[in-house]
This record gives C-alpha cells, sequence and structure tokens, in this order.
C-alpha cells in the first residue's frame, strides 16, 4: 500500500507528531470517529496525512484497501477518493494534517 506507513512504533506522542507535521506544511488537528462510524468516498483539494493514534480503521485510498492501528501513517494526495471505516469499539483518534495552500 503506497499510501500508508509507520510514524511511531512506541505510544504515540501527539505534540511530537503535531509538530512534525506543522514542520511537513500541514494544518493539524485532532479529529475522533465514532465506533461503526463510517466515512464514505470522501474527497480533498489538499493533500491529506491521517497519523491514527488510538483505534483501528479498515481504510479505502484510491483502488487499494487496508487497516490502520496506532502508529501508522496515511498520506492521501489531494483529489483522491478515501473511506474510513472505524472498526472495534473504541473510537478512532487520528491526527489529521491537510497541506497549507
Amino acid at each position: 500500500m503506497s499510501w500508508k506507513s509507520r510514524w511511531s512504533e512506541e505510544h504515540p506522542d501527539a505534540a511530537a507528531l503535531k509538530q512534525q507535521l506543522t514542520s511537513e506544511g500541514f494544518d493539524a488537528y485532532q479529529w475522533t470517529g465514532r465506533p461503526g462510524g463510517a466515512y464514505l468516498d470522501y474527497i480533498h483539494t489538499q493533500d491529506e496525512v491521517v497519523c491514527v493514534l488510538s483505534g483501528t480503521a479498515d481504510v479505502k485510498v484510491a483502488d487499494e484497501q487496508g487497516t490502520v492501528e496506532p502508529g501508522d501513517r496515511m498520506d492521501v494526495p489531494a483529489n483522491t477518493y478515501h473511506s474510513i471505516t472505524v472498526t472495534g469499539g473504541e473510537p478512532l483518534v487520528v491526527l489529521t494534517g491537510m497541506r497549507k495552500n
């Protein structure tokens, strides 16, 4: 999966991660998806990065599918359809960054 990588092998440090995303040119904010929530086929006009702090989700980016868990990073290019479905019994908590224009 070209869109998935690891940003952390240890416990997530949201403050350090936010600083990292800012240095990469992203406006970063925390977002929470409810258990069972499905956010299907949406698109942004800017590059987006999503770093998982807690919870799990099934993800589709363009034509590739996979699962994300704490420590995973998703890089979604601008104008690319993507979907997230929260799995498990706990919320999905992520630090999301949108590329500054």
